[in-house]
């Protein structure tokens, strides 16, 4: 016959480690989407040197580029508190 333990102990959450690796797991993504975001600010500053001619062109691909900027930054300053 198995022995029973005479005192449960609920789970109390992850372990150290487990949130030791959730961590370098979310700081892992969130590098991969800044590079992604900065390729993509590549292309569009590509397609702004293929001088369009046309001012709505120019206006919404400056709006994108600050929009990448913007979320950059913020993921950037959430993956240094990760």
């Amino acid at each position: 016959m198995a022995e029973q333990p005479v005192f449960r102990i609920a789970h109390s959450g992850p372990t150290a480690e487990q949130r030791r690796r959730a961590d370098s797991y979310q700081r892992k993504n969130l590098r991969i989407a800044i590079r992604q975001l900065e390729r993509a600010e590549l292309y569009l500053n590509a397609v702004d040197a293929l001088d369009l001619e046309d001012d709505q062109v120019e206006k919404h691909l400056r709006d994108m580029v600050g929009r990448l900027r913007a979320l950059r930054r913020y993921l950037a300053e959430k993956r240094q508190t990760a």
